[in-house]
């Protein structure tokens, strides 16, 4: 089961920090799964992020490619901005959200789970970030700390979500109003959007380190 808890006998017994009561093992197994899932892709974000930064410059790291194009950072404090426009909302919902009573599978939603298809990458849609999404930081330390305190705030909320049903309480888009999803189809959505721009961070320092090997000769 991972860190979302271990079998004892027909028991599972939660770690502590996720703050819940033993409940029958059959109830959560597949849902503490996807959540463990979740989890790890969050925290992986977080260190491929650590690795691609590493050693960089501050020139490298606030260069834009292109005009029209984010540099590293714009990236990070996108990514920041997002996670922290999404959690209170996301939080709230899984405040109210019932105990699982069976031994089932968290669903995403069907248009949520188009929506997570096209966020992964590589990316063939690109979508238009609203005006409260827009990359605001140009300073590598300040985008950093925000980042990493947001995925800070992510993991722990993926935590809380133990053992609930957070697939029958929604949420309304904080950025488009229409739109509203179930808290899991949110997560996946959240952590689908973290590996695109994870992806848009790599070929950025790709085609800096290229063009780099190209003046140089």
């Amino acid at each position: 089961m991972g860190m979302f808890g271990e079998a004892t006998g027909s028991i599972l017994r939660l770690p502590k920090f996720l703050g819940a009561t033993p409940v029958g093992a059959g109830v959560i197994r597949t849902s503490a799964r996807q959540l463990e899932t979740l989890l790890n892709q969050a925290e992986g974000v977080t260190l491929e992020a650590k690795k691609l930064v590493a050693g960089r410059s501050q020139i490298e790291l606030t260069t834009r490619r292109e005009s029209t194009s984010w540099s590293v950072v714009q990236c990070l404090d996108h990514l920041a901005q997002t996670t922290n426009a999404f959690i209170p909302a996301i939080s709230s919902a899984i405040a109210h959200a019932p105990r699982l009573t069976a031994n089932r599978a968290l669903r995403t939603g069907a248009l949520t789970h188009l929506f997570v298809r096209h966020l992964e990458p590589p990316y063939r849609v690109r979508f238009k970030v609203l005006a409260p999404l827009v990359p605001r930081q140009h300073d590598f330390n300040s985008a950093w700390g925000a980042f990493e305190e947001s995925q800070a705030q992510l993991a722990k909320t993926i935590r809380s979500a133990a053992g609930l049903a957070i697939d029958q309480v929604r949420v309304e888009s904080p950025v488009y109003a229409r739109f509203s999803y179930n808290v899991y189809g949110a997560l996946r959505m959240l952590t689908a959007h973290e590996r695109r721009h994870l992806w848009q961070i790599d070929q950025i320092l790709k085609a800096l380190d290229d063009a780099q090997v190209r003046n140089a000769s």
